[in-house]
């Protein structure tokens, strides 16, 4: 595979960094006017394909809600064998086991009560912004470092380059 040469541009003044500041400023103004349209498009697809489809999903509900109605009718069918295999498709009974909490609060207050901390997930990671008090030789103990950039922003002024179009 060839190596394609990367276009170099060489900046001689702070003038030309102020015509390349309102290019990029141009270009992030016709990107987001490309992707605004995209939006918009995909938006409109979305709700077409809503609307088409209305009611072929009410009537998926209601045959969902026959054929559910009519298995509970002849759920006594179902105690040796818990599935029925159709021409068509399958219905089948399956035994689902879940916990219903009525109110997370109360549960946990509970739980820590009964010390059935075992039962609690605890999602642990270091807090960087507390950790921005910590002195250096802490950081280093726990395997942490301060890390100072300086770094450049680059910020076209978006409202005059419109301004200007």
């Amino acid at each position: 595979m060839r190596k394609v040469k990367s276009f170099e541009l060489r900046v001689k003044s702070w003038e030309e960094v102020d015509v390349l500041l309102r290019r990029m400023g141009e270009i992030d103004v016709a990107i987001s006017k490309i992707e605004g349209e995209l939006t918009l498009r995909i938006n409109e697809i979305k709700a077409n394909a809503d609307k088409k489809s209305e009611g072929l999903r009410k009537e998926y509900d209601e045959l969902e809600q026959a054929i559910t109605q009519f298995c509970e009718e002849h759920k006594q069918e179902f105690t040796k064998q818990r599935s029925k295999e159709l021409t068509f498709g399958l219905v089948a009974y399956r035994v689902v086991t879940k916990i219903a909490i009525k109110s997370k609060e109360a549960c946990l207050a509970a739980m820590h009560a009964l010390k059935l901390d075992s039962y609690i997930r605890v999602i642990e990671e270091p807090d960087k912004l507390a950790m921005e008090g910590l002195d250096d030789s802490v950081l280093a103990k726990v395997g942490a470092k301060r890390k100072t950039e300086d770094k450049l922003r680059i910020e076209p002024a978006i409202e005059k380059i419109k301004e200007a179009a």
